[in-house]
């Protein structure tokens, strides 16, 4: 080495790298503040909230000449000899946004999670361009497609994994669906969380109210040219806090486990610490804003007859559910199922956790055992349960709703101030002329009778007119007494013949201040009941 490399060839190298090195941390991250070992040190600090044995590392998957790191998190299940779910994460998301999912999956099952080439901790591949023919080219979205699915491939096959249950949301979702049309055997059961993509563009987007406005054209036409997240990077060191109030609902879906804005940050660290190539990748898939080039609702008729594929839509979400029955519709011999979740919105897992957790856990169990999930008979007799629950507040347990759904509901025995109405002094209310329903325990009931309730209409306390009816169905009455033990002891008063009441004439009372009734000639006998007139 002569003097001259020694003594200034060499150190202009080393000032070079150190300007370099000093530009790439002072000034970018002046201006952008983010960075990949942040984003490290945000997964990790996300990852230690997770309650199941878990680890993070790097799978190297080859892809032609390059190699690409998928970051993959492997959280280790209750049980090991159930089939193992693959969770994928939509559009500028990461593997942590499951937070609120994973530990109730992995009290069944493995749970692995990665990263998408492109996005969070993963490799960002070239997916802008491609070298054909000695030339640069645009890459197309049948590239990207490729390029996801081989990825995919290579890495199940990396990871050993022969069979699996597949869940994937939003633009997770979609490339699970463009998967399993070419891969489909290793996925015994495809879930699809609020996916994307899968809606043709309506032929009037473009004629929408808001989009006659010039000013606002030019704006969408610009908008439609850069990345998803280009104008939060943009903003530089005021981006975190933009970011924060646009996504101010982060803060609610994981405050069980944060009370800072730990997951915006990390949303925001996985959008900005490293080139977008992800959201390049979206963009050759998409047109504005936010439809498909390709919906993939024409193409579901490819699937494999033997896979089963459930959608789980939030209610309140931008995503249209109407494509999920289209794909029903279209497969309709084989497994389609369509669930929505009330109050749900687009991240369907963190706004409704523990229903959609629910519903993963039965389709795993289903997978589990070889036969096909039935979701929607379950979550029916739920719903059908909750909706009596909200139309009648007296019930006092849900083994009375029950019952009563099961027609076998019971009437409890009221007290005698309960049943007059009385308030807690004594008094009944002013103007309450509600009817009152109580059952008697003390008759007798002739063979082949049946019991109904007994209804008093009470007017206010200064005027009662007390009236006695019985339901129209058979049976006849027999040695009855009123008192105020057998209105505390009740159960049911056995009504009279078939269409026969006792009407308002009949009801009398006597000097002594009883009240008498007697039946109809109908029956054969006559009987008189009392009761002591207050």
């Amino acid at each position: 080495m002569s003097l001259c490399h020694v003594f200034i060839v060499l150190p202009l190298r080393i000032a070079f790298a150190l300007s370099k090195s000093i530009f790439h941390s002072w000034f970018k991250l002046r201006w952008t503040p983010s960075s990949r070992s942040w984003l490290v040190r945000l997964d990790q600090k996300i990852r230690k909230k997770i309650q199941h044995k878990n680890n993070g590392e790097f799978v190297k998957v080859r892809l032609g000449d390059e190699v690409h790191n998928i970051w993959t998190v492997v959280v280790e299940g209750d049980y090991r000899d159930t089939v193992p779910i693959v969770v994928l994460h939509g559009m500028g998301g990461g593997s942590n946004m499951f937070l609120n999912n994973i530990d109730a999956l992995a009290e069944q099952r493995d749970v692995i999670l990665i990263d998408l080439p492109g996005f969070g901790l993963s490799s960002r591949s070239e997916l802008r361009v491609k070298f054909v023919d000695g030339w640069w080219v645009d890459t197309t979205g049948d590239d990207i497609e490729a390029f996801y699915t081989e990825i995919l491939e290579q890495w199940f096959k990396k990871m050993k994994l022969s069979k699996i249950i597949l869940l994937g949301h939003s633009y997770g979702g979609y490339i699970s669906s463009v998967y399993c049309l070419k891969y489909p055997k290793r996925v015994k059961h495809l879930i699809l969380a609020d996916p994307w993509g899968f809606p043709q563009r309506p032929p009037l987007a473009d004629r929408r109210p808001f989009m006659r406005s010039r000013p606002l054209r030019l704006l969408s036409r610009l908008y439609s040219k850069m990345n998803i997240f280009t104008p939060i990077r943009a903003l530089g060191p005021i981006g975190p806090a933009v970011f924060r109030s646009l996504r101010a609902d982060l803060g609610r879906k994981f405050s069980s486990y944060f009370e800072d804005h730990t997951l915006s940050h990390y949303l925001y660290a996985c959008n900005t610490c490293d080139k977008p190539s992800g959201e390049t990748g979206f963009g050759r898939l998409s047109i504005p804003f936010g439809w498909a080039k390709k919906p993939l609702v024409d193409r579901v008729v490819n699937w494999v007859p033997e896979l089963d594929v459930t959608f789980i839509f939030g209610a309140r979400s931008w995503v249209d559910s109407q494509p999920g029955y289209e794909t029903r519709n279209h497969r309709h011999d084989n497994y389609v199922d369509v669930q929505v979740i009330s109050g749900a919105g687009h991240h369907v897992y963190a706004d409704r956790p523990l229903a959609f957790n629910n519903m993963v856990d039965m389709i795993g169990e289903a997978v589990d055992n070889g036969v096909k999930p039935n979701i929607s008979h379950e979550f029916e007799k739920r719903h059908l349960a909750m909706s009596s629950l909200r139309r009648r507040a007296s019930c006092a347990s849900q083994a009375e709703l029950c019952n009563d759904e099961a027609g076998l509901r019971q009437l409890r025995a009221l007290s005698e101030s309960e049943m007059m109405g009385f308030d807690g002094d004594g008094v009944r209310g002013e103007g309450d002329t509600s009817p009152v329903t109580f059952n008697l325990d003390d008759t007798v009931v002739e063979e082949g009778a049946s019991a109904a309730p007994v209804s008093f209409h009470l007017g206010s306390a200064q005027e009662r007119k007390p009236t006695l009816r019985a339901s129209k169905s058979g049976g006849g009455l027999k040695n009855v007494k009123f008192s105020s033990d057998s209105l505390q002891n009740s159960s049911a008063l056995p009504s009279r013949g078939q269409g026969g009441q006792v009407d308002k004439d009949e009801v009398k009372v006597d000097e002594a201040g009883y009240l008498l009734c007697e039946e109809d000639s109908d029956i054969g006998h006559t009987e008189t009941r009392k009761k002591p007139a207050k």
